[in-house]
């Protein structure tokens, strides 16, 4: 099974939050995990908005990103996601940001991770496997 993780997903299993013993296993089942290189970005910018509202340190700041990327074995170039993306953001009213994950996971036939239940709506009208 091939897993394509979100940044919600990840800051889920990161922080261990209620799902992330499901999101765990998932990821620990998968044949391999793969985002869009955009999650790079994503997920550094929830780290910085923790250390901005949390007060975390900037060590735990660095710890957070750097775990978040940690649980991505290959990243795919967003230019090569981009156009399908857009296409899908217009067809659906929706971000082209989330869009790039749905087509990732429907281009690999692979499980999106999210908590965004907006993607989760999205991916489930595309017919992409979410969980």
């Amino acid at each position: 099974m091939i897993v394509v993780l979100d940044p919600s997903a990840a800051v889920e299993i990161l922080l261990k939050r209620n799902n992330s013993t499901i999101l765990q296993r998932l990821l620990i089942e998968a044949e391999t995990v793969i985002s869009p290189d955009l999650y790079i970005a994503e997920i550094s910018n929830v780290a910085w908005k923790y250390y901005k509202l949390a007060k975390y340190s900037h060590e735990q700041t660095i710890s957070l990103a750097e775990d978040g990327i940690n649980l991505i074995d290959t990243f795919i170039p967003t230019n090569e996601l981009w156009k399908e993306s857009l296409r899908e953001a217009i067809n659906n009213d929706h971000p082209v940001y989330d869009c790039l994950y749905a087509v990732c996971a429907r281009r690999t036939d692979g499980v999106l991770l999210t908590m965004d239940e907006r993607l989760k709506a999205l991916s489930k009208e595309l017919k992409i496997d979410i969980r």
